[in-house]
């Protein structure tokens, strides 16, 4: 089971924002393990996350997937964690590990040679499972942010663009 859930912090917001409804909660659940942070409660700033880089970098990896059988994402939060994924066409084995992260790397990467110091967890889902709730969620984040942004903002357009591309 595959899940993301994601909450815009609405204290966040302020009226020269590039993008409203950048920030906030955004968890990825696979079965019993999950990363990233989701409360219904309270908004925690020191939690805060980008939400649009985070589903921006999910869904450009899981582009690069079919060309490649492993993709990386960086949390831009973080020294040294990584969201790794290894696909074998049916099936993507997603894992949390840990490795530095070389000057000049990407927040999305295919061709890095990292040294995986520890693995936090690692879970398997199909293919078919995790491009289903990377569209559905994605297209309610971008549902909240038409509402906050004008529907020509350039984050908007890309966004769109790159969920069609994996529809």
């Amino acid at each position: 089971m595959i899940e993301i859930k994601f909450k815009i912090f609405n204290s966040y917001i302020e009226d020269d924002d590039d993008l409203k409804g950048e920030y906030g909660y955004f968890q990825l659940c696979v079965d019993d393990k999950t990363y990233g942070e989701y409360r219904d409660d309270i908004e925690l700033d020191i939690l805060s996350m980008n939400i649009y880089d985070w589903f921006s970098n999910f869904v450009q990896a899981f582009i690069l997937l079919k060309n490649n059988s492993v993709v990386y994402i960086s949390d831009v939060e973080t020294s040294e964690v990584w969201i790794k994924m290894i696909t074998d066409e049916e099936n993507i084995q997603i894992s949390e590990v840990y490795a530095d992260k070389p000057e000049g790397s990407y927040s999305v990467e295919t061709d890095i040679n990292l040294d995986e110091k520890n693995k936090i967890w690692e879970k398997t889902v199909k293919v078919q499972d995790f491009q289903k709730e990377l569209v559905l969620k994605g297209k309610q984040y971008l549902s909240e942010l038409k509402k906050l942004n004008s529907r020509t903002n350039e984050y908007i357009q890309k966004l769109e663009t790159q969920l069609k591309e994996i529809k």
